[in-house]
């Protein structure tokens, strides 16, 4: 999962995104850029609702990389 933050996300708030990520059982990677900064949520947490990210201050966007069911999915059976 992604989260990308507020460009003005001050540090409390980022330990507090932190800490409630990685208590939901994800590894944080972080990265900085010039504007922004974006965190990897690494983890398998197929029923996790993003919802819970989205509403923390400082999280602009949260983005789901792998889809939830992945192997009950069109896109993954063959045709």
């Amino acid at each position: 999962m992604i989260v990308v933050l507020e460009k003005n996300v001050n540090d409390k708030q980022l330990e507090n995104i932190i800490k409630h990520l990685e208590d939901f059982g994800f590894a944080i990677h972080k990265s900085a850029g010039e504007e922004r900064m974006i965190l990897g949520a690494i983890g398998v947490q197929p029923n996790f609702d993003t919802r819970k990210i989205k509403i923390l201050d400082g999280v602009e966007e949260v983005y789901r990389i792998t889809e939830p069911f992945k192997l009950a999915s069109r896109s993954f059976k063959k045709r």
